[in-house]
């Protein structure tokens, strides 16, 4: 018998029943009310954590006093749960859950190395999550907790009601005003690339910081004030621009979720008064450039930047927590995350996964379109970053915007493979898989994977907006023969019929005229000598003289040859001026260009092969589209017309929803457009960012683009010149795989196409 005894007393299961474990005194507990059900909140204020226990799992909680013993504890829920059976094992997981969370402390030898060893694992897990979001760095300073006390005894009064009413009445006020004055508003934001300036991106990085030193105070003032305690504030690099962040996770410890979700809501609140303040200020200042721009950068940070990321509840900033606080759910993103792996774990795989607790229809559809939601949006979120930084910083830059992109996408890999794999090999996942589950999950997986570098599809169709022109080859440019300026225009304009031989307009050359002065005056200067040598060599024949007679004779004769010459410099000068004083149609069709009248007394130069025509005369019926494509569409051109020799094209004209035209893309310019249409730039409608040259109706692109040439093979009278039209270029079919490569090539820069 007593054998029997020491044998149970040395057994492995019966020493853990006698363990003893002891909850940290310093641990603070409230209680809340989820979902009508009521819970406790565990804080530890030593790693700023919070655990939420729902009734049995707090009764277990308590037990653990250093007294009671794992036999106890068991004994003493079946008792208060009755019917309810807690298994050992169950009991076991709960114990070690709560001491590798550090909430209780097994005073058994080599319990202080277990949590010398999870604190050290819980740094290296913290540094690698860090690495695995680059763009959002948050580096913990100082304990701002008697800071934000003292703040609080001077503006309480930010938290009264007439405060609330008056701030909101000032965001109403802004909205209406932008609502009101929406035309006028919209033209005076300048466009991306003169928004996007350098002074304009260091006023909106110093203001981001400052907006943002001022969000996170509006926390933890909220905080404050409603009981809470922030006692973590530090640096926080977002897009590498420096902020403040402050921790406010203890607002978990309120009861009434509508307290926590004012905290949540405090910074993006601020933030938007900060915005209708600022757009007063835009306003009212285009007098002053400094404060105007730094007013509009102000005024976009505010409201569109905390729309689109702080109020965005896919994003785990404040919009996140406002939303799982309204759903009554911890944890949003975890649990919605662990739910979708589970149910990948059991449908794909096979794996027997813990039963989840009860849930309605409508949450586990919503836990899975969260999950993923939220996982593409981070996606988009990150490449449109990386994207503006490659944008912005240029070729210079270069290799700057490319370090960024890669370490960027790497980390959007290593975190999520590192936990995959980690899940994976955990001890009996390998053997508890069902083969057949996990063949047909290899098999979607490996089709997808051949469809993604294999499958054709139409993702190589290039869409641009492409201006209506009449093609060259049926244009008939009116070009000047020498400099002059524009004397009148007749009453023709630019889309008007006209005839072969219609007047057009005239022109004057001042130098021209000087010339044809000259010329005439020295015609009439030998003229003159002409009539003298003949009248002085018929008067030397009367007087009997023969050599004045000859004499004169010969000089007249050379003065009547320079008289010649000069009547001829006149005829040729005559000729010259006939053809600017009346400039004249070529032939029959539609004006396509042709000066404004504002241009009358304005100097045009001659005309070379490839100046733009003053005048030009076209046929109507045969036009094409000038496209601005990029580098990359236009190498996806060239390979294609090398293979096919032409391509089709879709045109949409703007107004036309009638139907869809029908174009062919047959040859490619030689080089890029050095200058482009004032239609096809920002300033006229199009999409092209441009700078003006010397000549200010000159506009030259900022980045290198091609004007391809589509001919109209279907155009009918109701497509005029000078028109806007949607172009779609059906290129070769192409795969998902090519697809993605030349976008990360286009926007990143980093060489992968």
């Amino acid at each position: 018998m007593a054998n029997d005894l020491i044998a149970n007393l040395n057994s492995p299961a019966e020493r853990r029943k006698q363990v003893r474990l002891r909850v940290r005194p310093d641990l603070q507990a409230f209680e809340q009310k989820y979902e009508g059900k009521t819970f406790t909140v565990v804080k530890d204020p030593v790693c700023l954590r919070y655990y939420r226990f729902n009734k049995q799992e707090h009764f277990v909680f308590q037990l653990f006093d250093g007294k009671h013993t794992m036999e106890e504890v068991q004994e003493a829920f079946e008792d208060e749960f009755k019917p309810m059976r807690l298994e050992q094992s169950d009991l076991e997981g709960f114990a070690r859950q709560l001491v590798t969370a550090g909430l209780v402390q097994n005073e058994q030898p080599g319990a202080a190395r277990h949590l010398f060893q999870r604190r050290a694992k819980q740094r290296r897990l913290r540094r690698l999550a860090t690495l695995s979001n680059i763009l959002y760095l948050k580096i913990p300073v100082f304990d701002p907790d008697r800071l934000l006390t003292w703040m609080y005894r001077y503006l309480w009064w930010v938290f009264t009601t007439w405060f609330f009413a008056a701030s909101v009445g000032l965001m109403l006020a802004a909205v209406v005003h932008v609502t009101l004055h929406f035309n006028t508003f919209q033209a005076k934001l300048p466009a991306y690339q003169e928004f996007f300036t350098w002074n304009s991106v260091l006023y909106m990085w110093l203001s981001l910081g400052v907006v943002k030193v001022i969000h996170e105070f509006g926390h933890g003032l909220s905080c404050k004030a409603f009981g809470g305690e922030c006692h973590e504030m530090g640096v926080l690099l977002m897009c590498l621009s420096p902020a403040l962040y402050a921790n406010v996770t203890d607002a978990w410890t309120l009861a009434d979720k509508w307290k926590r979700i004012i905290i949540s809501f405090a910074g993006i609140y601020v933030e938007l008064v900060i915005a209708s303040i600022a757009t007063f200020v835009w306003w009212y200042t285009p007098v002053y450039p400094v404060i105007n721009n730094i007013a509009l950068c102000i005024m976009v940070l505010c409201s569109v930047s905390t729309v689109m990321f702080n109020a965005n509840p896919l994003m785990r900033f404040d919009g996140y927590y406002i939303l799982a606080d309204w759903l009554e759910v911890p944890n949003l993103r975890e649990k919605a995350n662990k739910y979708l792996n589970n149910l990948f774990q059991a449908k794909c795989l096979g794996i027997e996964v813990p039963p989840e607790a009860y849930m309605a229809p409508w949450r586990k559809w919503l836990f899975v379109i969260y999950a993923v939601a939220s996982w593409i949006y981070r996606w988009v979120v990150t490449f449109s970053i990386l994207w503006f930084f490659a944008d912005f910083m240029g070729p210079k830059l270069k290799i700057l915007s490319q370090m960024l992109a890669i370490m960027s996408l790497a980390s959007l890999f290593v975190w999520p493979g590192y936990k995959l794999i980690k899940n994976i090999r955990q001890r009996g996942r390998l053997p508890d898989m069902k083969a057949a589950r996990v063949y047909v999950t290899l098999a979607v997986f490996s089709a997808l994977l051949l469809a993604f570098f294999f499958l054709p599809l139409p993702v190589s169709r290039v869409h641009e907006t492409g201006l209506v022109a009449v093609d060259p080859d049926a244009l008939d440019a009116v070009m000047l023969t020498e400099p002059a300026r524009l004397e009148s225009l007749a009453d023709v304009s630019s889309g008007q019929q006209v005839r072969r031989g219609q007047l057009l307009g005239t022109f004057k050359s001042d130098a021209l005229e000087i010339e044809l002065k000259k010329a005439k005056a020295v015609s009439n200067e030998q003229w003159r000598t002409v009539d003298l040598m003949t009248s002085s060599a018929a008067s030397a024949r009367k007087t009997g003289n023969d050599a004045a007679d000859k004499q004169y004779a010969a000089e007249a004769k050379k003065a009547r040859a320079k008289a010649e010459t000069a009547d001829d410099d006149v005829s040729r000068l005559l000729m010259r001026k006939s053809r600017l004083d009346e400039l004249k149609a070529p032939r029959d069709g539609m004006l396509v260009s042709a000066p404004k009248r504002d241009d009358i007394g304005k100097l045009y130069d001659k005309g070379y092969t490839d100046a733009p025509p003053v005048f030009a005369v076209g046929d109507p019926g045969r036009l094409v589209l000038k496209v601005p494509v990029s580098p990359l569409h236009f190498r996806v051109l060239k390979d294609d017309l090398a293979a096919r020799k032409e391509l089709n094209v879709s045109i949409y004209v703007k107004g036309r929803s009638d139907r869809t035209f029908q174009g062919k893309l047959r040859k490619l310019p030689e080089q890029n457009a050095a200058t482009v249409p004032l239609a096809l730039t920002q300033r006229g409608g199009g999409s092209l960012a441009v700078k003006p040259s010397e000549d200010p109706n000159v506009l030259i692109p900022l980045a290198q683009v091609y004007l391809v040439e589509v001919e109209m093979t279907d155009p009918d009278a109701a497509v005029d010149p000078g028109q806007l039209a949607t172009v779609k270029i059906h290129a070769r079919w192409r795969s998902g795989a090519w697809w993605v490569a030349r976008a990360l090539s286009n926007s990143l820069d980093i060489g992968l196409y």
